[in-house]
């Protein structure tokens, strides 16, 4: 569900924040230009504060500068060194190697991946970053590196709200976690499946680019990865605090398509007298006409 712009600020001005959602995006570089994170309507609306984090140097000068946004040159795990393995695409760019094995029968991803540089990097986990106190919103694409990011904040994460992880189906980096490994560690810190935000599927080595790409029939792919929405457990909701019920809301209402959460949220916010019992009809009555 996407609300009226008019009806997002209605409800805005009704849900003052005393400190702005703090949000953290692990790999800023990893989307194409031409898509926006999913946490840009909290920026836009002035509500959040972002802390990004890129090693790969020049990926991290193209990043805009801004206010309520800042970037950090670290690679986030568990705290130990590793090596950032450069590809020819920066979209590829791991502290994992491409698995060769695997990459060679999916479409074009044997150059994608190829490696074009080793750097040792030394890595900082969340929870020593004393600057960073807490996590409302995490997004997360660092190509098979999460699983180390979630065990070096595991402290951290065991409080956000809500995490926008990229996992994987396909194993194109060696000893690479797949969505499974993520899935169990984010369970063990409160957090639920909640649904994807986005899925890629990709053609088998030979499948013709004329048949493929000009239509964008992503049917005909392998699924590689997808974007993995995780929520605060939702059985828990009753119990979050007031702050912490209104950012939540805040998250889904502007960030996702998510009908279903939105309104129970806000009937949640409602029945604490948070939300007004008049704009919560007004945002059930708007669903009802755009569900």
């Amino acid at each position: 569900m996407r609300l009226p712009p008019h009806l997002c600020a209605d409800l805005i001005r009704a849900l003052p924040l005393a400190l702005p959602i703090e949000v953290v995006d692990i790999g800023a570089s990893g989307l194409p230009t031409s898509e926006k994170p999913p946490y840009d309507p909290l920026l836009a609306h002035g509500l959040a504060r972002l802390t990004g984090f890129e090693p790969n140097p020049e990926e991290l000068a193209k990043l805009p500068v801004a206010a309520a946004r800042r970037y950090l040159p670290h690679a986030v795990g568990d705290g130990g060194p590793v090596t950032l393995h450069l590809t020819r695409h920066p979209g590829f760019v791991s502290t994992l190697a491409p698995d060769p094995a695997v990459t060679a029968h999916i479409h074009s991803f044997a150059a994608l991946t190829e490696v074009t540089g080793r750097h040792p990097v030394q890595t900082v986990r969340l929870d020593d970053l004393a600057d960073l106190p807490h996590i409302d919103f995490l997004k997360i694409d660092i190509q098979g590196g999460e699983l180390a990011a979630f065990r070096g904040g595991a402290q951290k994460l065991a409080r956000a709200l809500c995490i926008q992880t990229e996992v994987a189906f396909t194993p194109i980096y060696r000893d690479k976690p797949l969505f499974g490994d993520q899935d169990a560690l984010l369970r063990s810190l409160g957090l639920r499946f909640f649904g994807f935000a986005s899925a890629h599927r990709f053609p088998f080595t030979g499948t013709p680019d004329d048949l493929y790409f000009p239509a964008k029939r992503r049917d005909v792919g392998q699924l590689i990865d997808a974007d993995a929405v995780y929520l605060t457990d939702f059985t828990r909701w009753d119990d979050l605090p007031d702050a912490d019920l209104t950012r939540l809301f805040l998250i889904l209402t502007l960030c996702y398509p998510t009908l279903g959460a939105t309104l129970r949220l806000a009937g949640l916010l409602a029945g604490r007298g948070i939300l007004s019992q008049a704009l919560h009809r007004r945002l059930v009555q708007s669903a009802g006409t755009t569900a």
